[in-house]
């Protein structure tokens, strides 16, 4: 039986439902756990039932790690020969070099960070990642917008082998709860049935402007006890916490809840929310506008090139140019109805039948 080898780091909510897609296929399938000093759970391990996951040794050194990692690569290539390598987020430095001399059986699925210059796209490794994309025979992208940032960063690609795919979004995204449901996931929740909540959703980052989107709720919601601001606290920068923190006095704002909010009950904290917040200068098509989408959520976002794949200003969506704006999307998002807008980007039967239709093009897998 032929072998199909897989990197990615399991650490990430976007991994398990991308790699399952993968599932089915009749060969022994490893995943290649990222070299990042993380150990794997066993909740983690024991999702992906019917694959051989690997993980690197802890290893404190950097330099240590990264060569440990270069040459474990090296053996796996050798002594697995796979007939296809996916690899998830191509910003791998030194490791690239070896997966680019297996470059026709790797397909290469892009995340957003490593081809955008404002993130990982700089020196040495934005040169590493560009000798991945080379070579490998499929690079995928969610949007024709990340395509085109793709091919301005790494002109010399073959723009042909440059694929869209967006995976889609799981199904418990869509099944929407009754309004006794959401009063009671409210309670559980929050400890209380606020009737108007918005969720500054996107990772605790000062690219996120969480403390732009703090200011403009309190100037708005300030000690009202009907509304509620979640705010992830997830991969938070602890300085720009504590900015906020000082700035704001959160500890003793009762109606701003800062949580850490596992990926498994992402659904549940958007299907009580009215709208959720994405602010950033420069994104892709980020998994959790998507999946608010589907849950039949207000996206409150900036309004960039690569929201129009997906928002439309003022019927599932409200698009800002300035900070000040923010007061005129929270009324708008409280006294107006979502409108549904299908797209195909959101649904996973089609993704996935998107996705095995390359793989057997490309790879004949």
């Amino acid at each position: 039986m032929r072998n199909i080898l897989i990197l990615a780091d399991l650490t990430s909510p976007l991994m398990k439902p991308r790699i399952l897609m993968l599932k089915d296929l009749p060969y022994r399938k490893y995943i290649l756990h990222n070299a990042n000093n993380v150990a794997l759970s066993e909740e983690i391990l024991s999702s992906y039932e019917g694959f051989i996951v690997l993980e690197h040794p802890e290893i404190e050194s950097l330099k240590l790690r990264y060569l440990y990692s270069f040459f474990y690569t090296l053996y796996l290539l050798v002594k697995l020969n796979p007939k296809l390598i996916v690899v998830h987020w191509a910003s791998r430095l030194y490791q690239n070099l070896l997966l680019a001399l297996f470059g026709k059986r790797v397909i290469v699925h892009t995340m957003g960070g490593e081809i955008n210059k404002e993130e990982d796209c700089y020196g040495k490794k934005q040169f590493f990642t560009g000798i991945l994309l080379k070579n490998a025979k499929v690079v995928t992208g969610k949007t024709q917008v990340m395509k085109d940032i793709t091919l301005s960063n790494f002109p010399l690609l073959d723009e042909k082998k440059i694929k869209i795919l967006s995976f889609g979004v799981e199904d418990r995204f869509c099944n929407i709860p009754s309004d006794d449901e959401k009063i009671e996931l409210k309670i559980k929740l929050l400890g209380k049935n606020y009737k108007n909540i918005f969720f500054s959703i996107r990772t605790f980052k000062k690219i996120h402007f969480h403390k732009e989107i703090i200011s403009a709720f309190l100037e708005n919601y300030k000690n009202n006890d009907e509304a509620c601001l979640i705010v992830s606290a997830l991969s938070c920068e602890s300085d720009y916490l504590q900015e906020c923190e000082m700035e704001f006095d959160l500890k003793h704002q009762k109606n701003i809840k800062l949580i850490n909010i596992k990926h498994e009950q992402m659904h549940e904290f958007l299907h009580i929310s009215n709208a959720i917040l994405s602010l950033k200068k420069f994104d892709g098509i980020s998994q959790s506008i998507m999946e608010s989408l589907c849950a039949s959520v207000f996206v409150i976002a900036s309004d960039i090139k690569n929201h129009a794949m997906l928002l439309k200003h003022k019927q599932n969506s409200y698009l800002i140019n300035d900070f000040k704006e923010l007061n005129d999307a929270f009324c708008f998002v409280l006294n107006n109805k979502f409108q549904n807008i299908d797209n195909g980007m959101l649904n996973r039967e089609l993704q996935k039948k998107e996705y095995s239709r390359i793989l057997k093009e490309e790879f004949n897998v």
